[in-house]
């Protein structure tokens, strides 16, 4: 049995006088498809900067691909990133730095092919491979400024994707994003775990964007893990009412979930 891809112990950060997250026991094995949910302010994000090494004003342990993360310098820490794709909520585009589409991307690989090393043949291969996969060819020489909110979003997956990563880590990637792209990121996602297999850990804060894929949820609440298992036995009445008030009801149909108004007729 191969060690977990995430095992955290005891973790505590504290942020002044307070403590923001709070976590005993969490552990994620290879293969898995994990959404940790929560409302706003949960330390959902705060949860995924300890695992990748970001936050380091914390106690506990804290273990990413069998490394404990607070003992790792900025080279360990640096060799470890490499081997994680990172899909955060948003990539600022900056005019004074225009890139197209295929350059977001190919940030992927510079990690991996050296510091200051121009990227091969080899790299640019998988840069177009990727930027193919995901429908994104025709927009490969296009500004990545001048693409919509959905298209970066692909593009930042795309990105994660061609370090050829062993775990995908997403940080609420359909955030601001309208039905259809929503659609496109989740259907990507179950796509990727179905042809690769790949670890995937998804924050969210809506139950919509939770792909068929995923059959484990941990609930996140005060930035303490308030339930962690099967999804619909994790996500009932009860447990949504007490999250994000009452007045709701969970749906559940063919592996999607989603909140109505309670009373309310789902058809």
């Amino acid at each position: 049995m191969t060690d977990p891809v995430i095992q955290i112990d005891d973790l505590r950060v504290r942020a002044g006088w307070r403590t923001i997250l709070s976590v005993d026991r969490l552990s994620i094995p290879a293969g898995q498809v994990v959404t940790i949910l929560g409302p706003n302010g949960a330390g959902k994000s705060t949860l995924l900067k300890c695992c990748l090494g970001f936050h380091r004003g914390l106690t506990g342990e804290v273990r990413l691909l069998g490394r404990e993360v607070r003992r790792l310098g900025s080279a360990g820490l640096s060799r470890l990133r490499r081997r994680v794709g990172y899909v955060p909520q948003v990539l600022a585009a900056h005019s004074e730095m225009p890139l197209t589409l295929r350059e977001v991307v190919s940030i992927g690989r510079c990690g991996l092919a050296g510091l200051l090393r121009p990227l091969g043949r080899g790299d640019w291969l998988i840069v177009d491979e990727w930027i193919e996969r995901l429908g994104l060819t025709e927009l490969a020489g296009s500004a990545y400024s001048d693409l919509s909110g959905g298209e970066q979003r692909k593009a930042l997956i795309a990105r994660a994707m061609v370090q050829q990563p062993e775990i995908l880590v997403l940080d609420e990637p359909t955030a601001n994003l309208d039905l259809f792209w929503r659609e496109q990121i989740v259907a990507v996602l179950e796509e990727l775990f179905h042809q690769i297999r790949l670890t995937v850990v998804l924050v969210c804060h809506e139950l919509e964007v939770i792909p068929p894929c995923c059959r484990r949820v941990v609930l996140l609440e005060a930035g303490c893990i308030s339930a962690d298992g099967p999804v619909e036995e994790v996500l009932t009445n009860g447990q949504i009412a007490r999250l994000y008030g009452e007045g709701l009801a969970v749906v559940h149909s063919g592996d999607r979930h989603a909140v109505i108004p309670s009373g309310r007729d789902p058809r």
